[in-house]
């Protein structure tokens, strides 16, 4: 066969064949000028469910239509079994078997004839991708044909030579990934980098200091139930059960998306551990609000904003500092919470969007804020030696101190902001609102958040359950209620 024919569709040799050899393959096979599936699976020696199944894949010529029957022309058929260098019946073999040095993978053997020299039988040892089943492995290796051959009879490759089916074909293992290698170059670049800052850090914080010192230098594919089990008693000596169920829950996303491109077979279950129950968070009185809000209105409206943003409104500390003037509408007594901030880089608010009916005390201080000249576009800006004497959008840091400032002079606890929004949504659940109005005050995402702002109405209820055990013990409470009863009719 001439070395320098092209390479022909789908990967096979086109090797146009013509002249005296082609005739004489005609001439040896005695085929009538059109062939039906019958005729051609009794000429390869298949069975016509075999045969369907391989025109299915495209293993066979091109069929075309003779009535409602299927059927290939004599020339054709002599053509295709030249150019894939077959003989009448099944010369092709592939054996698989499991691969001894990844269990994800499979050992996957060729074996066909040399369509160059008919003596002579190719084989080639190769190792299936992870995560292919023995099916999928077997046609796999039935797609590898193609470049085995463009091998042999290459364009500009010169004479064929014929020992080239005893050498190994170069790189036929693909590289095993390290954990540390699928976290930095894939997981990082196509699934952490999305998402927002604040879960980016996240996740760069338990990379650097739990996964990549326990699990980095393992293979990925070695990641099994064994190994989970043993980084999770590790994990939990390192840190507490919060934080190593957090740790987890990013290990599980990672597996999962090594599932998701065929690196895994499978995802080991991953058990969190248990928690200990929350204990009851401390929130500010009615008399300890009216001291914080009185102390913040003597440093005048800014000060008093940033407190009734988070009592009145609910606001998180990061949606303080990203408000806006665009985002309150002072004629409507509304705002609209749907930015927030984190290390300088504005983003959408955890939990949900949502509107917020403005308290009596909170608009009229946005009113009076609002009379002197903007300074930009946010609600509130901080100026101190910090900031160079300029105006400087606030942050976390600042709104903390500056409310710490303000509890010091009040008497208060210093505490962080978010006290204040805790104290917010647990002052509605004392005054009774449902918990649909303390959702949607909150803005959370998820109705069991909500429901953990109202443990005050639960020690409500058990203190009128006392009460209703104290009357029942005193009989004479009875026997006032039996006189008062009228008598039945007789």
């Amino acid at each position: 066969m001439d070395a320098s024919n092209e390479v022909g569709r789908g990967g096979g040799i086109a090797s146009a064949p013509g002249g005296d050899a082609l005739d004489r393959a005609k001439e040896e096979f005695d085929l009538p000028p059109v062939l039906n599936v019958r005729e051609l699976a009794q000429f390869l020696r298949i069975s016509e469910k075999a045969l369907r199944h391989r025109i299915a894949r495209g293993h066979l010529p091109r069929p075309f239509r003779c009535g409602k029957a299927l059927a290939w022309t004599r020339d054709v058929v002599i053509t295709w079994l030249w150019e894939c260098g077959r003989t009448p019946g099944p010369t092709m073999k592939i054996t698989t078997r499991p691969y001894h040095n990844d269990s994800t993978r499979i050992h996957v053997d060729i074996r066909f004839m040399n369509p160059c020299n008919q003596t002579s039988e190719i084989r080639r040892r190769l190792v299936a991708p992870p995560g292919l089943d023995d099916k999928q492995a077997r046609s796999w290796g039935e797609r590898q044909i193609p470049a085995i051959l463009r091998e042999l009879v290459a364009v500009n490759s010169g004479p064929v030579d014929l020992n080239a089916s005893k050498e190994k074909t170069p790189s036929a293992r693909a590289p095993r990934l390290t954990f540390a290698e699928f976290y930095e170059q894939r997981f990082l670049p196509e699934y952490v980098q999305l998402l927002k800052a604040a879960t980016r850090v996240g996740y760069d914080s338990v990379y650097r200091n739990h996964l990549a010192p326990l699990l980095g230098d393992l293979p990925l594919s070695a990641i099994d139930a064994d190994r989970i089990s043993s980084f999770r008693a590790a994990l939990r000596k390192r840190v507490g059960a919060s934080m190593a169920n957090c740790v987890l829950a990013k290990l599980a996303k990672l597996l999962g998306f090594a599932k998701k491109l065929g690196m895994l077979a499978t995802v080991p279950d991953i058990e969190k551990l248990p928690q200990p129950k929350d204990k009851k968070k401390v929130v500010f009185t009615d008399a300890e609000i009216a001291r914080l809000t009185a102390t913040a209105s003597d440093h005048g409206t800014e000060a008093l904003i940033v407190c009734l943003l988070a009592l009145d409104a609910g606001l998180r500390v990061s949606e303080i500092c990203a408000l806006e003037w665009a985002d309150i509408d002072l004629a409507a007594g509304t705002i609209i919470v749907q930015c927030n901030t984190y290390r300088g880089e504005k983003q959408t608010p955890k939990g949900t969007i949502g509107t917020i009916t403005l308290t009596k005390a909170l608009r009229a201080a946005l009113v009076k804020h609002r009379k002197r000249e903007p300074i930009g576009a946010l609600v509130l800006y901080r100026r101190s030696h910090r900031t160079g004497g300029a105006w400087k959008p606030h942050t976390p840091h600042s709104i903390r101190h500056r409310l710490n400032t303000l509890q010091s002079e009040a008497g208060l606890i210093e505490s962080g902001p978010h006290l204040l929004r805790h104290t917010a949504l647990t002052r509605l659940a004392n005054l009774g609102a449902s918990i649909y109005q303390i959702q949607a005050v909150a803005r959370h995402a998820r109705l069991e958040t909500t429901q953990k702002y109202l443990h005050t109405q639960q020690s409500k209820l058990t203190s009128e359950a006392a009460v209703l055990v104290d009357a029942a013990a005193n009989g004479h409470v009875g026997k006032a209620l039996a006189k008062r009863a009228k008598p039945r009719r007789k």
